[in-house]
């Protein structure tokens, strides 16, 4: 019995550390006015790109086109259909297929 309540300390410890590695991963790597450049020029050109952004305290990923630019928010048009992200919850954007242009 002793063998299965290790098992379950484990696997609850690695849920934890799991957990806690996702917590510290919600960093933003781009200013407010980088954010706002790169979203103005996706719109303009409507290249579809991959959207990082925080939600309820974890890392989440979008892709899709920019169809709407507001003061505190974009929107996208992705495969599952349109999401509204505030400005402030958006770590991070990389253009579509952006590493197979890399030398």
């Amino acid at each position: 019995m002793a063998w299965l309540s290790g098992c379950f300390f484990l696997s609850e410890h690695s849920s934890s550390l799991w957990a806690e590695k996702n917590k510290e991963d919600i960093s933003i790597s781009l200013s407010l006015e980088e954010k706002v450049l790169f979203v103005r020029q996706l719109y303009t050109n409507v290249f579809p790109a991959t959207f990082v952004f925080k939600f309820s305290n974890q890392r989440k990923v979008v892709s899709g086109i920019v169809k709407e630019i507001g003061k505190e928010f974009i929107s996208i048009k992705s495969d599952t259909g349109f999401l509204r992200l505030k400005w402030e919850d958006i770590l991070d954007i990389q253009i579509e297929g952006e590493e197979l242009h890399e030398s």
